[in-house]
């Protein structure tokens, strides 16, 4: 057997950037622990999605876990917002525009957006 993986460089969240790999490690660990809250408007562009029956909190979270930081982090009053994008079937790109709180340990999820709208 191959040597076990050694771990990876704590991210630091303080520093004025964050890479796009760095913001989708934090992002996806995060994810993981559950720690994130909705939004009311993020709820409610969810509560319309999901009755047209294409994209829903099940969705969201997959994004979440498994999507791609395409643009560079901003830096915000909260921390850093980003927004991560995946394709959904239908070949559509969604995108779920996300703060990674700082201080802190959770998220919070501004909305969630076609990302071919824009």
């Amino acid at each position: 057997m191959g040597e076990p993986m050694p771990p990876c460089r704590p991210i630091r969240l303080d520093r004025t950037t964050l890479r796009t790999d760095e913001a989708e490690r934090e992002i996806r660990s995060r994810a993981e622990q559950g720690e994130i809250f909705v939004s009311a408007h993020a709820y409610d562009r969810l509560e319309e999605r999901e009755e047209q029956g294409v994209l829903n909190s099940v969705d969201m979270m997959t994004i979440l876990k498994t999507g791609t930081v395409c643009d560079q982090p901003e830096r915000v009053e909260e921390g850093w917002k980003v927004i991560v994008e995946k394709r959904m079937p239908g070949s559509r790109d969604a995108g779920v525009v996300t703060v990674i709180v700082f201080p802190g340990d959770h998220l919070e999820i501004v909305t969630v957006e076609w990302m071919d709208w824009l």
